[in-house]
């Protein structure tokens, strides 16, 4: 009787030390279970807590890939300081030519550096502003040296294979400055203003003619509508081409003046060390757009460009001068 209520406890002792390993077994179980599902939401807690990307790879026109920093703070871009300051950016040094910046943005770039962007802008020089990334129009803008060079000073993404093609480049510069919705929405408040522009026109003067003048010392050169503010004019405004007009940035001798006789407005290059238009010729006098005073100074910082800044000062000047 003895043994069997030995064997009774024993095994009663057994049982509970099952039930008690198993409920053990089965608290880690759910411990697991809990553990897995901490871990399950653990990539979404480090993605609520990740930091912003450093940098974007993007590809340029010149099929490079870019490592182009999120937020670049150090910017060399020679030639589209337009498109900086539309989209709020100042870069570390600008274009000038003959060491004269674009006098129309000095306003907001007085106290940037000056680039000496005789034959192109030169490696060394860009390393010596330490820029963070380097923007390129064209590969044309690489004359003095090549783009390995360039790419050892700064990430450098090249815009664009038409220089002409403003509204492509701007929208390209704001994708590269991570300022995509910025630029269309200035892109789009200049196309409306243009619309505009162009109605007021075409109700105050109608159907005209205009086309502008690069005056030189022994001829001259007109703007045709693929070159910078020529386009504007005509493909913009709505102007009509003078029948002498050829290609986009010919010269002409002086002979040919007399057949600018079909223009009604004469837009004049003018700046600091432009040459003056043929005053004294007599075939100039003979024009009628001279005789009716319709020749206005162009100032070359703005009308020798395209873009947004630069478009609606064009915009501004035209509409002063024809429909005051």
């Amino acid at each position: 009787m003895f043994q069997l209520k030995k064997y009774a406890t024993i095994t009663s002792v057994v049982l509970l030390t099952s039930v008690f390993l198993a409920g053990c077994g089965a608290g880690n179980d759910t411990k697991q279970v809990g553990a897995g599902t901490a871990n399950s939401t653990q990539p979404a807690s480090s993605a609520a807590t990740q930091k912003p990307e450093t940098e974007r790879t993007l590809t340029d026109a010149m099929g490079h890939t870019v490592k182009v920093p999120a937020q670049p703070k150090r910017i060399i871009a020679p030639f589209l300081e337009d498109g900086l300051t539309a989209l709020g950016v100042k870069p570390v040094a600008q274009w000038s030519a003959a060491g004269q910046p674009q006098e129309y943005l000095q306003k907001e770039l007085k106290d940037v550096a000056i680039l000496h962007m005789e034959g192109g802008l030169k490696p060394e020089e860009a390393l010596s502003y330490n820029p963070d990334l380097i923007i390129l129009t064209s590969e044309a803008y690489i004359k003095n040296g090549s783009y390995e060079e360039f790419s050892k000073v700064a990430p450098t993404y090249v815009l664009s294979k038409d220089e002409n093609d403003w509204r492509g480049n701007f929208a390209k510069l704001g994708e590269v400055l991570g300022k995509s919705s910025e630029a269309d929405q200035a892109a789009k408040k200049l196309e409306q203003t243009l619309i505009e522009a162009k109605e007021q026109i075409r109700t105050k003067v109608g159907d005209k003619t205009a086309v502008l003048l690069q005056a030189g010392d022994k001829g001259y050169k007109l703007f045709g509508a693929q070159f910078y503010s020529g386009k504007l004019l005509y493909d913009g405004l709505g102007f009509k081409q003078p029948k002498l007009l050829k290609g986009d940035y010919e010269t002409y001798s002086m002979e040919s003046l007399a057949q600018l006789d079909d223009v009604d407005y004469l837009f004049v290059l003018s700046g600091k060390g432009r040459a003056k238009p043929p005053v004294d010729n007599p075939l100039w006098k003979q024009l009628p757009a001279v005789k009716q005073g319709h020749v206005f100074d162009a100032d070359s910082g703005h009308w020798f460009n395209q873009n947004v800044i630069a478009n609606q000062l064009i915009i501004d000047d035209v509409l002063r001068d024809v429909v005051k």
